[in-house]
């Protein structure tokens, strides 16, 4: 039995029509986020780059995002400026970082940029050790 050609038209425009409306209805790709007022990272450095630095600092230092960063509560709403330099914190995490590519370079050799690609043997949980202000011991063990 052979399908005559007005149904074959219709069933074909139907499954166009649903295909597309499927591909409509998916969430357009996220855009990568843009940020702002980078001034040791690169503006090129990747998302799991960018998450890698801040979770490290988070981790080393035992803090959170607002250590550095102001956030501000608006009714139920928590926002946190990253761009800020509002909070001395930041300012000195960029001298920070920009210590630890030069030691990583001079001590190891190991040429790291603003993008991250290169991760360092010298980092913040080197001497931090999970607190904000790292405790120096002299070799006799006295503080």
């Amino acid at each position: 039995m052979a399908i005559p050609w007005k149904k074959l038209v219709v069933l074909t425009g139907l499954t166009g029509f649903g295909l597309c409306g499927i591909l409509a209805a998916r969430p357009p790709a996220e855009k990568k986020p843009v940020y702002k007022n980078l001034r040791v990272l690169s503006d090129k450095i990747s998302d799991e780059n960018m998450d890698y630095v801040m979770e490290s600092i988070n981790a080393g230092l035992g803090v959170t995002c607002v250590f550095c960063h102001p956030g501000k509560q608006n009714g139920t709403r928590f926002t946190v400026d990253y761009a800020s330099d509002e909070y001395r914190n930041k300012r000195i995490a960029r001298d920070m970082l920009r210590m630890t590519f030069k030691l990583n370079k001079r001590y190891f050799n190991t040429k790291m940029t603003g993008e991250m690609t290169t991760r360092g043997r010298i980092w913040c949980r080197t001497c931090h050790h999970g607190i904000p202000v790292p405790i120096f011991t002299e070799p006799n063990g006295k503080e």
